[in-house]
């Protein structure tokens, strides 16, 4: 039971909540109070008063009566003066007023020696009829306090759920996270539609887990590419070596396609260690001035036959002398990687383009590459430069994660558009210029 009690009160709602009504109660308990007191010093000014006024009247009444009458005749008068509120009594201690005390009657104003008699004057309340005749008078504080009361224990409920909402809601996406470990970039907080300190925290969480999912994967790359360097590139030349032997010493057709086969499979398998170690390996590219235009020209021709083959056209209206400040080696590699992502796009029976065209301003160089092949949606788009992530039945997810790797290393950026059935578009921006630091 204690638990049960400790784990509702530690629940972050209540930990919000409850302080909320704490401090409401405090606040109203001391209004209360001071209303009470306030009604209490009206109601004792206003009896005070009213003992005064009597005691006045009853003293000059006796004043007056003194030597006129005898005692007794003014005792007659006075015995059942009073009306239950004033009790008097003589020089020698006797009752003058016969009428009985009432229990929870009891002093409240006393007066002696203001008559020519030498009697003793007491104003006596009734303490129950005091208190209920305050209360009386503040009902309608009661009843404001306790509406007051509803409207914090309401605005308590709300404003603690409109603050730990957003925060259980990545709690619980987080206990998911842990559940379902390896496929958390499916995931997204909902606080992220919030616009306060909340919402930018779900961003920089998301965000975090992404990076982590990146960094993990990167982390897992560089080591598999550094073991699979190691470890099979010596082999790999070797049997490369020994199958172009074989290939020369073949005299059947067959045996040569076999030897041929094998031979672009072990290029395949070099290349995707290649890619790994891209991927993989950042580093400071060594980069100078470059005429973009005739390497896309190049890269245009190679590819031109490939695409033909497939019922595609290649285009590049990029002239020579379109410029800009990038490492060539890594450039070309970036052009090849998104003409073959291009041509892997083309759909059958239709008639394909890629098209490579080039924009400048005073500062950097733009080349846009776009294509009309199957196109992605968004939630592919937003995935397309993970590492792994591809669709391809034949690929590995590496290409468009080494293009990203690539522009970044060479102070360049990348946008992505795509719809299906309608193609994709990159647009490569770098500066025009290494500026004065690389001058």
């Amino acid at each position: 039971m204690i638990k049960r009690v400790r784990r509702w009160f530690f629940q972050i709602e209540n930990e919000v909540m409850i302080p909320f009504l704490i401090v409401g109660i405090v606040v109203l308990c001391g209004f209360g109070a001071i209303s009470y007191y306030s009604g209490y010093t009206i109601q004792r000014d206003s009896r005070r008063t009213l003992a005064l006024v009597m005691f006045d009247e009853i003293n000059r009444d006796l004043n007056f009566l003194h030597g006129r009458l005898p005692e007794d005749a003014v005792r007659g008068k006075y015995r059942y003066y009073g009306r239950g509120m004033v009790r008097i009594t003589d020089a020698d201690g006797d009752r003058v007023t016969k009428w009985e005390d009432r229990e929870r009657m009891e002093v409240f104003q006393t007066n002696e020696g203001g008559n020519s008699f030498g009697w003793k004057l007491e104003f006596l309340i009734d303490k129950k009829e005091f208190a209920e005749e305050i209360l009386e008078k503040q009902n309608y504080v009661v009843v404001g306090a306790i509406a007051a009361l509803l409207i914090i224990i309401q605005a308590s409920i709300f404003i603690s759920e409109n603050i730990t909402r957003p925060v259980r809601s990545m709690s619980r996406t987080c206990r998911a996270i842990n559940a379902n470990k390896g496929s958390y970039r499916s995931y997204h907080f909902d606080t992220v539609k919030r616009h306060d300190e909340l919402g930018e925290l779900a961003v920089t969480f998301e965000r975090l887990l992404h990076d982590m999912d990146n960094y993990t994967k990167m982390e897992y790359t560089s080591r598999m590419s550094a073991t699979l360097a190691h470890e099979i590139k010596n082999p790999i030349a070797g049997i490369r070596s020994g199958i172009q032997l074989l290939l020369d010493r073949a005299g059947k057709d067959g045996d040569r396609m076999l030897c041929e086969n094998m031979i672009r499979e072990i290029d395949r398998v070099n290349a995707l260690i290649m890619n790994l170690f891209t991927l993989s390996v950042k580093k400071d590219s060594v980069r100078e001035e470059v005429d973009l235009g005739r390497t896309l020209q190049e890269i245009a021709m190679i590819y031109a036959r490939g695409a033909g083959e497939q019922g595609a056209v290649f285009e590049c209206t990029v002239p020579a002398g379109f410029k800009a400040y990038v490492n060539e080696n890594e450039f070309r590699q970036i052009i090849h990687n998104l003409a073959g992502n291009s041509l892997k796009a083309m759909e059958p029976g239709r008639e394909g383009k890629i098209l490579v065209s080039g924009e400048e301003t005073q500062s950097t160089a733009r080349i846009v590459f776009e294509d009309n092949g199957r196109g992605m949606t968004q939630e592919e788009l937003s995935k397309a430069m993970e590492p792994f992530y591809t669709k391809s039945i034949n690929g590995i997810g590496l290409g468009l994660a080494i293009v990203r790797r690539l522009v970044e290393q060479n102070e360049g950026s990348i946008e992505m558009t795509s719809r299906p059935g309608e193609g994709t578009k990159a647009v490569l921006t770098f500066r025009k210029s290494g500026g004065l630091q690389e001058a």
